[in-house]
């Protein structure tokens, strides 16, 4: 059946329309762009929506506030919409007492700044501390008033020392003696300082059980006369060594102050 011919001025009609839709679309996306990007410099006038509050809250015994005060101060520019939260936590968390920082914006016009600070657990070399997780930091000065024992070791190694701390600080608690220092050296070997200044020799290998006949053999070898020690040299198979601050040479001392230990 042959396919019916359409009016011309019905298909100029036709066509007329469908331009018209396109045309329309086309106005609605323009007019739409335009008022999102009215809308965008309308908020972004820090005159319209001004920052007329920084609030900072945080319990600070360390951190010295006018310092954070400086080092966010560049950061809060603009307006309650375009203030860079993520660049004012990144300046406050570059500070060394500053574990965690938290900004955002409280309706209508203030900034608040959550501040969590370090909490130190250990000194860490000659100048830094170590927090809970074993992260070390490195403030400027150190606190003076802080006392804390002393740890030190390898780069890399802060978690590991402070494992190894803790664990060593949970043995010797039953002869309430106190690890006032732990190093693991750059050969990987463990020296402690306990008490008022008795050093223990670990070594690199078998730590626990040179530990374990330290403290197997302290009610006979060393009770009450923990402070005349001076060294407790464990890397033996099978005894140790013992230097006192002051011991009158005997047969079985090799030199003046040393006693050998066979178990």
């Amino acid at each position: 059946m042959p396919r019916e011919k359409q009016h011309p001025l019905k298909m100029v009609a036709a066509l007329v329309k469908q331009y018209s839709r396109t045309l329309t679309g086309v106005a609605l996306l323009a007019i739409l762009a335009g008022t999102l990007a009215l809308a965008k410099h309308w908020v972004s006038d820090p005159y319209r929506f001004p920052l007329d509050v920084v609030e900072v809250k945080g319990d600070f015994r360390h951190l010295d506030k006018q310092q954070l005060q400086d080092a966010v101060a560049t950061h809060v520019a603009g307006g309650f919409f375009t203030v860079d939260v993520d660049a004012i936590r990144a300046a406050a968390e570059d500070l060394p007492w500053v574990y965690k920082a938290t900004v955002r914006r409280v309706w209508p016009a203030t900034l608040r700044i959550n501040i969590e600070e370090q909490q130190a657990i250990a000194r860490w070399g000659e100048r830094g501390y170590l927090n809970g997780n074993g992260e070390p930091f490195f403030p400027d000065a150190i606190v003076s008033s802080l006392v804390l024992p002393e740890l030190a070791g390898p780069e890399g190694h802060e978690l590991n020392v402070l494992e190894s701390f803790q664990r060593v600080t949970k043995t010797l608690a039953p002869l309430q003696i106190a690890v006032t220092r732990m190093e693991l050296d750059s050969r990987r070997a463990w020296h402690l300082q306990v008490g008022d200044g008795v050093m223990l020799e670990l070594g690199r290998a078998d730590t626990r059980e040179r530990l374990q006949r330290f403290i197997s053999a302290y009610p006979t070898v060393f009770a009450g006369r923990i402070e005349d020690l001076k060294r407790v040299d464990l890397r033996y198979s099978n005894g140790f060594s013992v230097y006192w601050q002051q011991l009158a040479v005997t047969p079985e001392s090799g030199a003046q102050g040393l006693s050998l230990i066979h178990i």
